[in-house]
């Protein structure tokens, strides 16, 4: 009688872990997803549909839990890529600016008008270019998944229509925290100044600084079109993110695993992408409707701020390398 009422709780507890199989056998592992925007950028469903990707393949084993606006870090988007590093964080979502921090080499994307075009970019990133880019990932510390993308950087201001280098003489511009932009509009005879993100939209309403310079992606994340009266579509730098993970977290998933992540990556930036571009484009419109006057630059005017950057190349050619330049299209 005592065997079969073993067997017969042997045969449940099989039974409960062949329909629960994961629940049953261990708790759930959460991991930390730092993004550096807010909820409202493109990033954030990006990450999201990453997260769902990851808990439905692994059936529940890892569940990511996302923190935007760089809440693991404090705000701070410079040591939120240093908490990836030291695996405090496991996954990461960030622009190769960040990432200058750590290797200037990783301007070569950022360049001033040296990715014309949304076909360039893809281009570039899937080819020789993304690898040399994921190899400089690895060799700081950081294991690169996929590439998603901000799209490219455009200009806004509260003085004037910016269509001409001259234009932009005397204004005081907020730049990221990259050599690379400073000496750009230095070189356009701008002022730029490096502002925290987080307080930009209050330096721009109070005239602290007169413009700055984002996808409109990020610019609509931050609200920043209700502070700014001009806009100006250049297409100066083509700005990459890279969704990463930690060292630590990598070194402990087996090989299926891994695949689970990096295919669960790239399906999840392929989206954000996507997203970002239609994003992009309607935002614009948008920008118009609040009466933000917004220009197109013809090629003739684009081809006058290209000249006008030529001392940017002459410095970051030994800084970048010459060979990685021409990866992404460069002729010198």
């Amino acid at each position: 009688m005592k065997k079969s009422f073993s067997r017969r709780i042997c045969l449940l507890a099989m039974c409960l872990l062949f329909i629960f199989p994961f629940s049953a056998a261990a708790k759930a592992k959460h991991l930390k997803f730092g993004i550096a925007v807010s909820e409202n950028s493109t990033w954030y469903p990006g990450a999201k549909k990453f997260a769902a990707l990851i808990k439905e393949r692994t059936k529940g084993k890892y569940v990511v839990d996302l923190y935007t606006s760089d809440q693991l870090a404090a705000g701070n988007i410079i040591k939120g890529l240093e908490m990836l590093r030291m695996g405090a964080s496991d996954i990461d979502m960030r622009s190769t600016i960040i990432y200058t921090t750590v290797d200037p080499r990783f301007t070569v994307p950022l360049m001033p008008w040296l990715i014309p075009s949304y076909e360039e970019a893809d281009k570039a990133l899937s080819g020789s270019g993304g690898k040399i880019l994921f190899d400089m990932v690895r060799e700081n510390g950081i294991e690169p998944l996929a590439f998603g993308e901000s799209g490219f950087r455009q200009v806004t201001n509260n003085r004037h229509a910016i269509t001409s280098p001259e234009n932009l003489k005397g204004l005081k511009i907020r730049v990221p925290t990259i050599k690379m932009f400073i000496s750009l509009f230095k070189s356009l005879g701008a002022d730029p100044t490096s502002i925290n993100f987080g307080e930009l939209f209050a330096a721009l309403q109070q005239g602290t600084v007169d413009g700055q310079e984002n996808p409109p992606d990020v610019i609509a994340s931050a609200r920043l079109q209700e502070v700014q009266k001009f806009m100006t579509l250049w297409n100066a730098s083509y700005d990459p993110i890279i969704m990463s993970a930690s060292k630590k977290l990598w070194a402990k998933l087996d090989a299926d695993e891994k695949t689970i992540f990096l295919t669960s990556a790239k399906e999840a930036m392929a989206f954000q992408k996507e997203l970002a571009r239609k994003k992009n484009a309607q935002l614009i419109q948008e920008f118009k409707a609040r009466k933000m006057e917004v220009v197109s630059l013809t090629p003739d005017q684009i081809k006058a701020f290209r000249k006008a950057a030529k001392p940017v190349y002459d410095q970051y050619e030994s800084i970048i390398g010459l060979e990685l330049l021409k990866t992404f299209g460069y002729q010198k």
